[in-house]
């Protein structure tokens, strides 16, 4: 009689902690400070180029970010010229063209508020050529393609060249079938402390799988050491991010001040990035 009086109240029990369970519990999260976002980099491509300009919102909160519409933004050049932008969409302010290589830009923003802001100036370097881009064989295991035949599984890779003189900072980018690959994985930089004035060769920048008929392409960006610290403290915040037990990202310093409270500076980055782009389709000669 003693084992049924233990195992009904054993059951009484566990039916008492599932209903516990589901209740639901509301957790009282601060939200932080409100701070503003500016973001985007000028290249030496002859193209419009876009910055945004939006604000920081809740750690929980996946929704867009409220953008920053009527401020009044420039570009300074080391020169001294200075050019209004253009709001072409909300939050989104455009420069007409490229930059030029060998002059410095700051981005100057002024909200509708008063608030001032200043990026620091961003050296436009000259470019590092990608001298070849091809398509191999790839080298994985077959076990690792699942059921694909490894003989139409492909990798690219890149030939370049590396100035001589240390101080010289890189980001690749992937672009593959027209569409810009941005998950945390895509994001590659790297220092010339190792490769300094040698040539590169069969250089894979991304371990990624092609097939035959894919257009890949590479962008190699030659950027300032400031935006490979910040780029360095995203990848580290970013790429072993995602369990339960992680601590939620911390904001970044960027490189934009508010010049009248530097407490409140600008999270993200406004940089230059000195391009040179290949592009090959996966399987033709």
């Amino acid at each position: 009689m003693k084992s049924y009086t233990y195992l009904f109240g054993l059951l009484l029990s566990i039916a008492a902690l599932s209903t516990a369970c589901q209740d639901k519990i509301e957790l009282d999260l601060p939200e932080g400070e409100i701070l503003l976002v500016t973001q985007g980099w000028l290249t030496n491509e002859d193209r419009p180029h876009h910055f945004s300009i939006t604000t920081s919102q809740p750690y929980f909160d996946d929704s867009t970010p409220p953008a920053v519409s009527g401020a009044g933004v420039l570009l300074r050049d080391s020169e001294g010229t200075e050019t209004p932008m253009t709001e072409t969409s909300q939050g989104i302010y455009t420069y007409p063209t490229g930059g030029e290589v060998g002059h410095s830009y700051q981005l100057d923003i002024s909200l509708a508020d008063g608030t001032h802001y200043l990026s620091a100036f961003e050296l436009l370097t000259p470019p590092v050529e990608i001298a070849e881009i091809n398509w191999i064989i790839s080298e994985r295991e077959p076990s690792e393609l699942l059921d694909e035949d490894p003989e139409q599984i492909y990798s690219v890779t890149i030939n370049t060249f590396e100035p001589a003189g240390f101080g010289d900072y890189y980001r690749w980018r992937l672009i593959v079938n027209g569409d810009e690959k941005t998950l945390p994985e895509n994001l590659n930089i790297s220092s010339d402390e190792f490769v300094d004035g040698n040539p590169i060769i069969n250089y894979e920048p991304f371990f990624e799988l092609f097939f035959p008929g894919d257009t890949v392409t590479i962008i190699q960006e030659r950027i300032s050491e400031d935006a490979y610290a910040f780029l360095l403290l995203v990848q580290a915040q970013t790429a072993f991010v995602g369990g339960p037990f992680d601590t939620p990202p911390a904001p970044i310093p960027g490189n934009v001040q508010n010049v009248a409270d530097p407490s409140r500076n600008s999270l993200g980055f406004v940089g230059t990035a000195a391009r040179s782009t290949a592009t090959v389709v996966v399987g033709e000669e």
